[in-house]
């Protein structure tokens, strides 16, 4: 008995945790994404980041498909905001770095249960094929 239970202290970080990375395919095009998965991990996003690879950004899963407001509070690089439901591009919308105190949130009109950011102006169109692999 207390082998197994040291076995699974040892190991409940590995077998237990979220994947904190996940591959995100459109087009043929294959992104390494960081995923949010946690309310901090939401709120904080990309902000603070100077830079994005070409083949980078970050996935914000939830749990049901929702309204999911966003904003860019402490962003630094511009970004598609790529809404995803059923496993294709509902909408999208480039977002700039805001520079006030007073930022602005901005949501999709339907419900989405995975939200991509990417750098802006990566080509994608309402309607392209999402295949995500966490």
């Amino acid at each position: 008995m207390l082998i197994i239970l040291v076995l699974l202290i040892t190991l409940s970080p590995f077998v237990f945790r979220s994947p904190k990375n996940a591959q995100v395919t459109i087009n043929g095009r294959v992104f390494s994404v960081e995923v949010a998965r946690t309310d901090a991990e939401k709120a904080k996003g990309l902000s603070g980041r100077d830079y994005l690879d070409a083949n980078s950004g970050m996935l914000f899963v939830f749990p049901a498909a929702e309204i999911w407001p966003f904003w860019m509070k402490d962003t630094k690089i511009p970004l598609d905001i790529i809404y995803v439901n059923d496993s294709k591009i509902i909408e999208m919308t480039t977002l700039q770095p805001q520079n006030s105190d007073d930022i602005p949130k901005y949501s999709p009109t339907q419900k989405v249960q995975y939200v991509l950011e990417l750098n802006a102006n990566s080509g994608f169109k309402v309607g392209d094929v999402v295949k995500i692999e966490l």
